[in-house]
């Protein structure tokens, strides 16, 4: 018979059982399910930051348009006396075919009401030849004799004002396109509906003037006129679809609003009047109310409230089991006064329905908010003025 050979140790230790197997792949599922709740805690906070860091830059963006637009505001017309700064100018356009008018102010400011965004109105030339007050005399419906031809350029726009009057913005102003300066007595310019060829661009053909209207010249024979240059603008700021800043070139571009920056939910602006001709703005001198001259007006101050596009829930220990990162009582103020606060709206823009303790989406208060302010000096008005 036969002798079994007896089995080693070593030989009986060789391979896993099912329940090693089992054992390892619970160790391994607990594992992965600890490293997806890192990750997912990971990325829950790289969300907020990077959200806050998009929001960070849309102010930035926010305020330095709109702060590089009002340092040019008043540019060609900042030393205009009390009775044109301010005046209502009559203008036509033919491109598209519409008569409309604007003010002669470097800036202004459309205040909502009930909180809601401001809106804020620049104006500004661009010539590099003229940008003192000029005057006229021998004027007909077409032509204009100036005391200085020299600074003024087919292709500018400028506004002439007459009849004055003795209150503040008081005169008549018209907007006119100059598209003609070659009569040979070195004075007189012309702004007829003629076709010409722009100063600034020669190799371009003969164009029809967009900004002159042959029946619209009021009566007069003499005044004051204002070179805003070859592209001067008039800006509107506005916060539209309830989460954009725009600008909107009224002159040139009426119909298409530029978007600036996004999440910038709203806007506030005061003006900074030097009320008592000492050429500075005291605290007291902040307002969001008009001027009654528009000549005191030095500065503008800005603030534009953004929110974060994170939708975030707190967790908490209260019946709700969440709480909002924005609670109402913590409403965001602007210019350093806490009476001063922004109206909150759902996400959607329809008006505040919720509580502080509904997680929505819709809800304001889960999210996050930043202000950003700053004081803007109007310099062309400070040089004209001071």
């Amino acid at each position: 018979m036969r002798a079994r050979t007896p089995t080693s140790p070593r030989s009986r230790s060789l391979g896993l059982s099912i329940v090693e197997i089992l054992v390892g792949v619970a160790i391994g599922l607990i594992g992965i399910v600890a490293i997806f709740q890192a990750v997912a805690v990971w990325t829950k906070h790289t969300q907020t930051t990077s959200a806050g860091g998009d929001a960070q830059v849309a102010g930035t963006l926010a305020l330095y348009n709109i702060e590089r637009d009002l340092k040019q505001a008043g540019h060609g017309f900042g030393r205009a006396g009390m009775p044109v700064m301010g005046c209502i100018v009559a203008a036509t356009d033919t491109t598209p075919a519409r008569a409309f008018n604007f003010g002669l102010r470097a800036v202004e400011i459309a205040a909502s009401a009930g909180g809601a965004p401001d809106q804020l109105n620049v104006l500004y030339g661009d010539s590099s030849f003229y940008v003192e007050e000029g005057t006229f005399t021998d004027a007909t419906a077409t032509t204009l004799k100036l005391k200085r031809r020299g600074g003024f350029k087919m292709g500018d726009l400028a506004v002439i004002a007459v009849n004055p009057g003795a209150s503040a913005g008081a005169a008549n102003c018209q907007l006119i396109e100059i598209n003609n300066d070659t009569n040979p007595d070195g004075y007189t310019v012309a702004y007829t509906t003629a076709a010409y060829t722009s100063f600034y661009a020669p190799s371009a053909p003969a164009a029809t003037p967009r900004f002159n209207a042959a029946a619209s010249a009021p009566a007069f024979t003499g005044g004051t006129i204002y070179n805003l240059g070859p592209q001067p603008r008039l800006d509107v700021w506005s916060i539209q679809g309830n989460r954009t800043l725009t600008r909107t070139d009224i002159l040139f571009d009426p119909a298409t609003p530029r978007q600036i920056a996004e999440g910038v939910i709203n806007m506030k602006a005061q003006y900074g009047i030097d009320a008592n001709a000492d050429c500075r703005v005291a605290p007291a001198e902040w307002s969001a109310s008009a001027p009654a001259d528009w000549r005191s007006v030095m500065a503008v101050r800005v603030s534009v409230l953004v929110r974060s596009r994170q939708y975030e829930l707190t967790r908490d220990q209260g019946a709700s089991g969440v709480r909002p990162v924005t609670p109402s009582a913590s409403n965001p103020y602007y210019f350093g006064d806490p009476a001063n606060t922004f109206l909150m709206r759902n996400v959607d823009g329809t008006p505040d329905g919720f509580n502080d303790t509904t997680p929505d989406p819709n809800n304001w208060r889960y999210y996050r908010y930043r202000v950003y302010e700053r004081v803007i000096p109007l310099r062309n008005m400070v040089w004209g003025t001071c």
